[in-house]
């Protein structure tokens, strides 16, 4: 990862990814430490908001050269929806294509904090 990169805030939905600290803040401040590839999901999703992201090209992603299940993402999803307080049926954030993958459709703002 790159100096600049790390120093990057996306803003979604009152929530912040915090690249640097590598947190999910909650819009009450609070933040959600995410598992590793949770965090590396999320991040990949939101990097490529609005886009479909296919099931495979997420898991290379986020488990390079590991084979992995499917349900290992789909462990990952469901923990970002969880963090992010979507309910069932709700899309505010991560939308499943069912069959295809996944989209981040929430509008992001990429800042880099204050020095």
């Amino acid at each position: 990862m790159d100096v600049l990169r790390t120093h990057l805030v996306y803003r979604f939905g009152g929530f912040q990814l915090d690249l640097g600290q590598r947190v999910l803040i909650a819009p009450d401040g609070k933040p959600h430490f995410l598992s590793a590839r949770a965090f590396e999901t999320l991040l990949y999703l939101v990097e490529r908001r609005g886009e479909l992201v296919d099931k495979d090209s997420l898991m290379k992603a986020v488990w390079p050269n590991v084979v992995v299940e499917e349900n290992s993402l789909s462990q990952c999803i469901s923990a970002l929806r969880r963090a992010l307080g979507e309910r069932p049926g709700e899309h505010r954030f991560i939308v499943t294509e069912p069959g295809r993958g996944y989209r981040f459709v929430a509008e992001v703002n990429a800042v880099a904090p204050p020095s």
